[in-house]
């Protein structure tokens, strides 16, 4: 014959899978890596606030490491980027019945952007301003979750004590978070540079 099978026109075999149907850039990949990790990081953490340190007193107070996460995170990252992340952070961690009540999710996040802000105008990228910047956020939190629960009459003024220890405490295990946020953060890249 004059058309030989072996010949015909083939067409392209179809690629099947989740990947295929997504057309994303090498950069968008990084930086839904970096935003899975950051947030199987902060439900780790949740978890282990939930289970082990809600019921451990160091010092006479508590420590409140979903907090510190957020805020570090937060500061951590450029002030666009990580308005949205202690946005949604803040939303899941009022979600998971930990947080004191809904109003810290207008808390964190007015003190993490805040003081995102003011880190990255004003101070240079590195782990000391980060971690200023983080710890003035924590403490005026806490000092903000006292004020309200004087307001409303859940708790009385002899506790300030230890609402400050819950502070120090926090601020003193965001060191540890940091390599860990860090090395997550520079997988995505900056918004400047991209």
């Amino acid at each position: 014959m004059f058309f030989d099978r072996k010949n015909e026109f083939k067409p392209d075999k179809t690629r099947s899978g989740l990947l295929s149907h997504l057309h994303l850039t090498q950069k968008q990949r990084r930086s839904f890596l970096k935003w899975l990790l950051v947030t199987l990081f902060l439900v780790v953490v949740s978890v282990l606030q939930d289970v082990i340190f809600s019921r451990t007193d160091v010092l006479g107070g508590r420590l409140d490491l979903v907090s510190a996460l957020l805020l570090l995170a937060c500061v951590a990252q450029d002030p666009e980027v990580g308005s949205i992340f202690v946005l949604t952070g803040s939303a899941f961690y009022w979600c998971t019945g930990s947080s004191p009540g809904a109003y810290v999710i207008a808390l964190l996040t007015v003190l993490g952007v805040f003081f995102g802000i003011v880190r990255h105008c004003y101070l240079h990228q590195g782990f000391g301003s980060t971690w200023l910047c983080a710890g003035g956020a924590m403490v005026l939190y806490e000092a903000a979750l006292l004020g309200i629960g004087l307001f409303l009459d859940q708790t009385d003024l002899a506790r300030a004590p230890e609402f400050l220890i819950r502070a120090g405490l926090s601020v003193a295990v965001m060191p540890l978070f940091y390599p860990v946020i860090k090395a997550i953060c520079h997988n995505g890249g900056t918004t400047w540079n991209e």
